[in-house]
């Protein structure tokens, strides 16, 4: 397959995701494509989005499989480690999205235009267009740098070298897009590389729609409290990291095995600038609170299940006789 799209959800409705998934494959009609779509946490969801991906019919004239998997443990850091060390086919270019984006139809043919032009890139992120801040945000990704979670890619040869490394996130860590970004802007190695943000390329056309926030649907509201709580342990999360990247230029493989040892460690051994964090930040306080008990990981070690596995060309080649 010339391409591998990942997509990661535990929360969506089945709705949302079916309208994702129908724009996956209206974005890659023209490409030979494995999608992956890895729910976590979320078993009944799992079912209901086995159930609906073995009723698509093809829309392209090229090789295009769905696979559905099942993890138990609740956390995207977790998914994206067993989708790179576990799931992940080989590819010339792997893509990565969150389960709510409904990616344009050009989107990921210009992350990938974006990757062959720019031979210097090891990955390529999508921008924002919703949102107050989406503007704002663009201007700053395609000026310094970075990868956006909702929707990015890296090259597959890249992805090859993580598995050699042995590089997996920490656990529970909400900050997957700025590690991974950092990650890579190192190219996996602090101790040999300057931090360089040509290493990722940033498309300012390339984006996804996503449902409208509304401040009336109690559910959004729960969860735009929750993003507000997570946001707070990111800013701890991303301290932390730069400590032991960019500060002591150690390997990003050497980061602990949860985000909660990580920020652990990195209070224990800064704590004036940890007072100083929680002073200007009180939430951050919360959040380091939170993020510090105990969590059961034990579920980490169950590998992937898969649900189904549909190949769109039987069904073409069933339906053409």
């Amino acid at each position: 397959m010339e391409w591998s799209v990942a997509v990661f959800s535990s929360r969506e409705s089945l709705q949302v995701l079916s309208s994702s998934i129908a724009a996956i494959l209206k974005a890659t009609r023209q490409t030979a494509t494995i999608i992956d779509i890895i729910l976590n946490g979320n078993l009944e969801l799992a079912n209901e989005v086995a159930r609906h991906v073995e009723t698509i019919q093809p829309v392209g004239n090229k090789a295009t499989m769905i696979r559905v998997w099942y993890l138990p443990v609740a956390d995207k850091a977790h998914s994206w480690n067993e989708y790179v060390h576990s799931i992940q086919p080989e590819s010339e270019t792997v893509f990565f999205m969150d389960g709510y984006a409904q990616v344009m139809p050009d989107a990921l043919n210009l992350i990938r235009d974006g990757l062959s032009s720019t031979p210097k890139a090891i990955a390529a992120s999508g921008v924002p267009s919703f949102g107050r801040s989406a503007a704002s945000q663009t201007e700053l990704m395609v000026r310094e740098g970075g990868i956006h979670g909702s929707l990015y890619a890296v090259r597959g040869s890249f992805l090859q070298r993580v598995r050699s490394a042995d590089f997996r996130l920490p656990l529970g860590l909400y900050r997957t897009d700025g590690v991974l970004g950092a990650v890579i802007s190192f190219d996996l190695d602090p101790a040999k590389n300057d931090w360089d943000t040509g290493r990722i390329f940033v498309h300012p056309q390339a984006t996804w729609k996503i449902r409208p926030f509304a401040a009336r649907r109690i559910a959004d509201l729960r969860s735009h409290f929750k993003k507000v709580m997570r946001q707070s342990q990111g800013i701890l999360e991303n301290l932390a990291v730069r400590e032991h990247l960019a500060i002591q230029r150690k390997t990003p493989q050497s980061l602990s095995r949860t985000a909660a040892e990580l920020v652990r460690d990195w209070i224990d051994g800064h704590r004036s600038v940890a007072l100083m964090t929680f002073l200007r930040n009180p939430l951050c306080m919360v959040a380091a609170w939170t993020l510090l008990r105990s969590r059961d990981w034990s579920d980490a070690a169950v590998p992937p299940r898969l649900i189904t596995n549909v190949d769109l060309n039987e069904k073409m080649a069933a339906r053409n006789r």
